[in-house]
């Protein structure tokens, strides 16, 4: 397996990717380079089977500090359970790191599979939110819990 910086040339593939895993596909300006964000994606053999993406937020929000954070990541269905998650956000980190020395991500209380993923790389929780950034957790129905590493 690959990892490497997305390109334009990857979207085709990376909206195949969103269809299978019932997921809005992500646009040209999302995965377009830009100089405080990264976006990756896992390919073996020619075959584009996972995407990831960080975020650069300069700004804090309420109690929500400014940073780099860890954005959406999705995996073919076919590809799943074979550590193409846990790859891509290795690397998202590393990048992160070479920018900043704190990383944040934040998911849904009952996300227990990406909790425990990004608690062995490190992140511990630092609260919990209704909100964070105008995303909700279950249409509000749960809570956001934030997370943070440091190197």
């Amino acid at each position: 397996m690959q990892i490497r910086e997305a390109t334009l040339d990857d979207l085709r593939q990376v909206d195949a990717i969103c269809d299978a895993s019932d997921r809005a596909r992500w646009t040209a300006e999302m995965i377009a380079p830009i100089n405080d964000r990264v976006v990756l994606v896992a390919a073996i053999q020619s075959q584009i089977v996972g995407v990831a993406k960080t975020h650069f937020h300069g700004e804090t929000d309420g109690e929500v500090p400014a940073g780099h954070y860890l954005g959406g990541v999705v995996v073919t269905p076919d590809f799943r359970r074979r550590g193409i998650g846990s790859a891509l956000t290795r690397a998202r980190v590393e990048w992160i790191w070479s920018q900043s020395s704190s990383v944040y991500y934040f998911a849904n209380e009952h996300n227990t599979a990406s909790i425990r993923m990004h608690e062995t790389l490190g992140f511990r929780s630092v609260g919990r939110f209704a909100e964070i950034r105008g995303v909700t957790a279950d249409d509000g129905r749960s809570e956001l819990v934030l997370f943070a590493a440091s190197r």
